[in-house]
């Protein structure tokens, strides 16, 4: 299968990769740490070698709380994750950026509210996300939604994001995938492959609501997708 995107108006996304969204003694642990940053590091390894930029964001928010959501719980004023300055607020050693990575800070859960990526990826004259990242029910797929209504087509790397339990990510990547417009869902493998010009495996939109799970169904659905 060929790649059904303009490798020269693609770039990537990696949506909070940090260390108390993914590390077990976080505020937030993933429910798969270890597979989840051997698939990112894979997918970011393939999406470098190909030479795509590669933008990560970081939810960074001031200790006093004054860029807080307004309802949001705070513990003596101040945040309760992603304070400015804390070590675990950090991108994760394992899938650092590098030094042409652009790394953008963002205040909401989406990276496209209130920060400077539309206009980063309109200098790049993107037209396609490759994306990945946590947590995959709020920033990663908020984040997604806000890039389908820019009109922007969508990759997910699948098995490169997470959150706190299996099924609230399967369910959360059946959702994106029920009104991906244009959009495709793979593997970080696959990726890998499609970026080196080999035959690949992947899951592309065709129309909306195509899975209309239930809770038995939730996994044979999912695993359908790439």
């Amino acid at each position: 299968m060929e790649t059904q995107f303009d490798i020269a108006r693609t770039a990537v996304l990696a949506i909070d990769f940090q260390k108390e969204c993914i590390d077990p003694e976080g505020v937030w642990p993933i429910y798969n740490k270890s597979d989840l940053l051997v698939n990112a590091r894979t997918a970011l390894k393939a999406c470098r070698a190909a030479g795509l930029p590669i933008i990560y964001t970081q939810h960074w928010l001031d200790p006093r709380g004054t860029d807080a959501l307004r309802y949001e719980p705070l513990r003596n004023g101040r945040p309760t994750h992603s304070v400015a300055g804390d070590p675990m607020a950090e991108l994760h050693d394992d899938v650092a950026p590098e030094a042409s990575d652009i790394v953008i800070r963002k205040q909401r859960w989406t990276g496209f509210f209130g920060t400077n990526l539309e206009l980063v990826l309109r200098k790049m004259d993107a037209s396609h996300l490759i994306m990945m990242g946590v947590w995959s029910e709020a920033c990663f797929e908020t984040t997604v939604w806000d890039a389908i209504w820019r009109d922007y087509r969508i990759t997910i790397i699948r098995d490169a994001c997470s959150t706190a339990t299996e099924l609230m990510h399967m369910t959360a990547i059946l959702d994106l995938a029920n009104w991906l417009y244009g959009g495709s869902i793979m593997r970080a493998g696959e990726l890998a492959k499609a970026l080196s010009g080999k035959s690949f495996k992947a899951w592309h939109f065709e129309s909306p609501a195509t899975f209309p799970y239930t809770i038995e169904s939730v996994r044979p659905m999912y695993d359908s997708l790439g």
